[in-house]
């Protein structure tokens, strides 16, 4: 629920709506309407309070489960372990001749 429509439900139980956060004034609210002050306290997703106006938004919705199941990802640390390979050097035109006879090399001996 939007916080302005909060604030005006509220301001209709003669509740100053300007302070405290969303979960502050909801407590006051329930209070006004003479339920428990609980908005928010729920421990494990569990709540008794079944007629309760808040509990949709007290409560985390179920997580929705989906058809096909991902395989789980591998971990980040297994990926960085494996080292990448060096590049491999350009070979240089003085690099391709070293260690070749040429012409001119050969005349000059």
């Amino acid at each position: 629920m939007h916080i302005q429509t909060i604030r005006s439900i509220a301001k209709g139980y003669g509740i100053n709506a300007s302070k405290g956060t969303k979960a502050e004034l909801i407590r006051r609210i329930q209070k006004a309407e003479g339920n428990f002050d609980c908005f928010g306290s729920a421990t494990d997703g569990y709540c008794d309070q079944t007629g309760c106006n808040w509990r949709s938004d007290c409560l985390p919705a179920p997580k929705k489960s989906s058809p096909k199941q991902a395989a789980p990802a591998k971990p980040k640390a297994a990926a960085a372990a494996k080292p990448k390979a060096a590049p491999k050097p350009k070979a240089t035109a003085k690099a391709k001749t070293a260690g070749k006879t040429t012409k001119a090399s050969a005349k000059v001996k």
